[in-house]
């Protein structure tokens, strides 16, 4: 039997790691030339606005955890629309990547959609080129693109019976 991932509701407690993971979403900040406290600022600044953002499109979402071994492994933020569910964020620290641990909760995620009949829709960063690689793995399509993102969508296949 395998390492056990499991989600848990964000608490006030999580906000050092939320922004420890969402600098580890950022490595090209250190490309600016910034010293170590200019680049703190900023991450922290734009974690703040990342979060007040998604606050406000979406102030019914849930904000999880993901655990690895009991262990902060990761987020996932999901808004449960009355037509479709949106995977507004998902994060893994550089330590757990590559063990399949977005892929176990992106799963899970479907099978949740599929009882519900609902596609799944998020974006993703045209430059994530993992994140790309896993979502079309995992049957998300292309919707949609500017130039910055790609829009993908799930699409249960309603006519299996579970």
């Amino acid at each position: 039997m395998g390492p056990e991932i499991q989600l848990r509701a964000v608490t006030a407690e999580d906000q050092p790691f939320l922004l420890d993971l969402f600098a580890s979403t950022r490595p090209e900040i250190a490309q600016l030339g910034w010293g170590e406290a200019e680049q703190q600022a900023f991450i922290a600044m734009q974690f703040a606005m990342q979060s007040r953002s998604y606050g406000m499109q979406f102030p019914e979402a849930e904000h999880s955890i993901i655990l690895y071994d009991a262990e902060s492994a990761g987020r996932m933020i999901v808004n449960h629309g009355e037509l479709r569910i949106q995977l507004t964020d998902i994060a893994v620290l550089p330590l757990y990547r590559g063990r399949g641990i977005a892929a176990t909760v992106i799963e899970r995620l479907q099978e949740e959609a599929a009882e519900a009949k609902k596609p799944i829709e998020l974006t993703v960063d045209r430059s994530n080129s993992n994140a790309l690689d896993l979502y079309t793995k995992l049957g998300f399509e292309i919707t949609g693109e500017n130039q910055l993102h790609l829009s993908m969508r799930w699409t249960p296949n309603t006519t299996q019976t579970a």
